[in-house]
């Protein structure tokens, strides 16, 4: 025991030492002027984790020592800790910096320059601006500890590698993208190691607790955020980087431990609409990476898994705004800690895992200082290419229809991405195509429908962010294969590809107008249903206890026909005050208030009908903890905390056997992992009697395949998977036999190829809406919906089916192999179970996904505002 005892000292100590004596700069030289991290954090770079606290102690103390150095404040977290960023460079590039920022902005707009040359000319002075992101993912944790060792050396390196560096860049350093979920995985490490760390990977100190410390607060990855923009931290740093628009950006980021380190060249499949040159520049930065990691025999690979076609990620957004955009991947993540035990017994510490990250942050400075001129060309012909447009299509037209607000949102996020943005001056009737309908036809577009023209400096990211098909040549993706903008939000959306129509271009983003349509109403006040914002505007009144009705049938007053769904607010049981609250909120939610004088209506139901339900204020609860992933949790948090404004009380999925049902109308159940695992029979009884009691259970995507027969039997629900054999048909018998004896000649790489071809990855679909179910509400009968690789349900015989994917055409945009389309197609995406007084919903899919497909959300408020039933 003694023996084993001395062994484990022995191997911390040289752990320890072996970590202090690794060099991140060999041979450096140093104005002693300037703090290292280890004299202001007591501890060198790697041998602890920085919590957030002490990382702006050091930013601070080095800021106020170097004169090559600006430290700026850019945005605030959800947890109110500030968003920052370090602009470096050489004194005299630090005062020129205004100028320099205007002429880099000239250059992303080659519309302003008389000729080419006069461009060449105003390039050739500009240094190049790399802009490094370091923790975007919280618990992908040495690249911020990197990022302090990388402004230490920017700011006191003497020698001359450093000082060519200064010279010939700009580097703005933002050593914590996401500090909310670093905070969160920092402080439970920090508690959960002992005086040394363990290095045995099944060690606690290598088992991060749900929900991980990758996403930020509201647990959003925020590499998946940047086209839409959905976080304030996201919103905040678009509008950072584009005062900059930069010419390299890096996103560092870990991967499993172990794995070695990913450089660029990325992987196929490219977006169409990038340019050669974004391969040209992945080889340059990835031969300067190679050549710094030979240099110390540092393992790593290039061109495998990280792809540029999705454009929300941290390299392929910056990319389509014209930088070469890199993704650089070190082995660790949230399970090494401060040291783990490779598969091969060495040992990866967290200061190798940060001086890699320190050895390619220099490197691509020096790559890019090198290689100056060249890469402000090509940054310049990114944008030329870019004004000259490309393909057949011109531009994009889409009106605002019965949602105006969803609209303007949709013009929003193109305005704050710098994408150019027009409004047709008058009536134009031209041949456009409508989406997914593959045929031009003759179409009018009233004075005011929007048109984004793709012969604009920001035309490659429109283009990517609106067409309604993604094209890719390759069939593996890192991500989802296809996510239009136009037809997330449920906007109708056209493509043109002949002349367009004269239009005006819009300078701010526009309000939608609210208020009371007409006089005081002396009756009631009618709300439709098609706008979202009414959500707010209805659940705010609810909150002030105003009595509300909701039409399950169509009516038509003061000339104007109102479908199912519409809410009714009639002055009879409700006080005075009802008026002027309702005008407010009409006019604060952008909405429009129908105000109407008598219960008796020119056609449909009257304003009294047995077919107005009243309204009551469900109390909600959202399962939180394991299984529940993160993401999906987050995602409904958000949407509830900050979209609608509707509290929900969250519930540790485990300790729902034990809580007061009563005290709740709905109860969702977010997609997961296992619920079988914590939901044992007992428990499962207790959940159904609550259901037939009166309660409206809501599962998603797993959650929903929880309450299947063949799982919890809460439902007769049933997975085309579950289909026994006699229920089969003859061809998919044939099929399901052909493929078994297929794959039994196949090698390991073709049965692994084979699998991955087999996935969806996220694909859009068309489905149909049942419009006079409570569900559908405020919807038209077509819908496209994004759905992953979830296995598809049976159409039920005894349930309602409120929404189920279409017979024909199925798949409209992105990639989805032959055999799932054809089990996906006339399947359940959303169907309804009576179980005593209460129900029972299963959607099929995620309706908050990364809350950018803002079409389907209402979806699942219309389940939990209509369906409880007044006790």
């Amino acid at each position: 025991m003694r023996t084993l005892l001395l062994v484990l000292f022995l191997s911390l100590s040289s752990l320890s030492f072996s970590q202090q004596s690794m060099q991140f700069f060999p041979g450096g030289t140093y104005d002693p002027s300037i703090p290292t991290p280890g004299s202001v954090l007591g501890y060198e770079v790697g041998m602890r984790f920085t919590d957030y606290r002490n990382l702006e102690r050091y930013l601070e103390k080095l800021s106020s020592s170097s004169n090559r150095i600006l430290r700026v404040v850019y945005g605030e977290t959800y947890e109110r800790r500030p968003l920052q960023a370090l602009i470096i460079s050489t004194p005299s590039n630090l005062a020129r910096l205004e100028e320099i920022k205007a002429s880099n902005k000239k250059l992303t707009d080659p519309r302003l320059f008389k000729s080419k040359n006069e461009a060449d000319a105003l390039l050739k002075n500009l240094p190049g601006i790399v802009y490094l992101s370091y923790g975007v993912h919280g618990n992908e944790s040495s690249s911020t500890e990197a990022a302090m060792q990388v402004a230490y050396q920017l700011c006191a390196g003497t020698d001359q590698r450093t000082k060519e560096i200064l010279e010939n860049t700009v580097i703005i350093l933002d050593p914590a993208v996401n500090p909310d979920g670093r905070e969160r995985y920092v402080q439970w490490y920090n508690t959960a190691i002992g005086t040394n760390p363990n290095t045995n990977p099944d060690a606690l100190e290598h088992s991060e607790p749900w929900p991980g410390g990758r996403t930020n607060h509201y647990y959003f990855d925020l590499n998946r955020d940047m086209s839409w923009m959905t976080q304030k931290e996201t919103q905040a740093r678009v509008s950072f980087y584009r005062q900059w628009m930069p010419h390299v950006h890096v996103d560092y980021h870990e991967m499993g431990h172990t794995s070695t380190y990913f450089f660029f060249p990325a992987a196929a499949p490219f977006h169409e609409a990038l340019p050669e040159e974004v391969k040209k520049w992945g080889t340059i930065y990835g031969k300067g990476n190679a050549k710094a990691f030979d240099e110390l025999g540092i393992a790593y690979f290039v061109g495998e898994d990280f792809d540029m076609f999705y454009p929300g990620y941290g390299d392929s957004w910056p990319t389509f705004n014209g930088a070469i955009g890199m993704t650089y991947e070190q082995a660790g993540s949230g399970r090494a800690g401060l040291g783990i035990r490779k598969p091969g017994g060495e040992i990866l510490t967290l200061r190798e895992r940060a001086r890699n990250h320190f050895i390619t942050s220099i490197a691509t400075l020096e790559t890019t200082a090198k290689n100056r001129v060249e890469r402000l060309q090509d940054f310049y012909k990114f944008w030329e290419t870019g004004v000259r447009g490309a393909g057949t299509v011109k531009g994009y037209l889409f009106k605002e229809e019965t949602d105006p607000n969803r609209v303007a949102k949709l013009v929003s996020i193109l305005l704050r991405q710098g994408i150019e943005v027009h409004q047709l001056r008058e009536p134009a009737r031209l041949p456009a195509t409508r989406f997914f309908t593959k045929r031009s036809a003759s179409e009018s577009f009233p004075q005011g429908t929007y048109l984004v023209p793709l012969n604009q400096p920001q035309g490659r990211l429109a283009r990517a962010l609106l067409e309604p098909q993604t094209v890719a040549q390759d069939t593996f993706f890192y991500d989802v294969s296809a996510w239009s903008l136009p037809v997330a939000y449920g906007v109708t959306g056209y493509s043109v590809e002949g002349a367009l129509p004269s239009a005006t271009k819009l300078t701010r983003v526009p309000s939608p107008s609210g208020g009371i349509v007409d006089e005081k109403a002396r009756y009631a006040y009618v709300i439709p249903w098609e706008r979202n914002d009414a959500i707010k505007l209805v659940w705010q009144l609810l909150e002030r206890e105003y009595k509300l009705s909701v039409a399950t049938r169509t009516f038509e007053a003061r000339g104007r026909a109102f479908g199912p769904g519409t809410i009714i607010a009639p002055l009879g049981p409700n006080p005075e005050a009802l008026h002027e609250d309702i005008r407010l909120l009409a006019e604060t939610f952008g909405v429009e208030v129908f105000a109407v004088h008598s219960g008796l209506t020119e056609s449909g139901i009257s304003l009294g009908s047995n077919r107005v339900r009243l309204l009551k204020k469900p109390g909600i609860a959202l399962l939180t903890g394991a299984p529940v992933f993160g993401n999906d949790f987050g995602e409904l948090w958000y949407l509830f905390d900050q979209e609608l404004e509707i509290p929900v009380s969250s519930i540790r999925a485990t300790d729902l056997g034990e809580a007061n049902l009563s005290r709740f109308d709905v109860i969702i159940l977010p997609d997961g992992g296992n619920y079988q695992s914590i939901f044992d029979s007992v428990r499962v009884d207790k959940l159904k009697r609550w259901v037939q009691g009166g309660g409206v259970l809501i599962g998603l995507e797993n959650g929903a395949r929880f309450l299947t027969k063949s799982r919890s039997g809460i439902t007769p629900a049933t997975l085309k998977s579950e289909k026994k054999e006699d229920e089969k048909s003859k061809e998919e018998k044939e099929v399901e036999k052909a493929r078994k004896d297929s794959r039994k000649r196949l090698t390991l790489f073709e049965q692994q190829e084979t699998d991955r071809l087999e996935q969806i990855p996220g694909t859009i679909f068309k489905t149909l809406v049942d419009t006079t179910h409570p569900i559908g509400y405020g919807y038209s009968g077509e819908l496209f919906v994004l759905k992953g690789n979830a296995e598809p349900f049976e159409l039920p015989e005894t349930g309602k089916n409120i929404v189920r994917f279409s017979r024909d055409s199925v798949q409209a945009s992105g990639y989805v192999p032959h055999e799932k389309a054809k089990r996906i197609a006339d399947s359940g995406y959303i169907m309804e179970f009576q179980l005593g007084q209460g129900k029972a919903v299963l959607f099929a899919e995620s309706v908050s996904f990364r809350m950018f497909w803002a079409s389907l959300p209402k979806l699942l408020v219309n389940a939990i505002l209509f369906l409880p039933q007044p006790r």
